[in-house]
């Protein structure tokens, strides 16, 4: 909002300087400095006809099927850590994986990395291999379980 005895000082500043002409003001010129800019921006209201609401997938179930005992290292592309103290392996094939840790060990130390000491044959093995959290704490591997979409 402007503020008028501030707006009027620049006015009575330029009124009472010495100009140049003798004429009386020119109060169009003045006018037309002191206008404003207004920018009006339109958010129109967000309701439930206009907004798409976005529903998350069904999880699939999963069912636990034999696995092999170890697995390559450099088909690790990712992992996440479910409720059950299990780390799920995201194979480069698609492929999920469970890794089975023992009893006394829970996967939520896990969930900001993991490290796994690599050995000669470049695999992770049951009963071998151990994963390393960040904070430190050492669990060792007991199985590994395939995961397949439930029938």
């Amino acid at each position: 909002m402007l503020n008028t005895p501030f707006a009027a000082t620049p006015l009575l500043l330029l009124l009472a300087a010495p100009g140049t002409s003798s004429g009386p003001p020119d109060w169009a010129r003045a006018i037309e400095m002191l206008q404003q800019q207004h920018v009006t921006i339109h958010v129109p209201r967000v309701t439930m006809t206009t907004t798409i609401i976005m529903r998350s997938p069904v999880p699939v179930p999963m069912t636990e099927k034999k696995a092999d005992d170890c697995v390559k290292i450099d088909r690790i592309s990712g992992y996440s850590v479910n409720r059950s103290n299990n780390i799920d392996l995201l194979l480069n094939d698609g492929k999920l994986l469970r890794v089975k840790l023992g009893d006394n060990c829970p996967a939520l130390g896990f969930y900001s990395g993991f490290y796994v000491k690599p050995n000669k044959d470049k695999k992770i093995c049951a009963g071998r291999d151990a994963f390393r959290s960040r904070s430190g704490r050492s669990c060792s591997v007991e199985a590994f379980r395939s995961l397949v979409p439930a029938k």
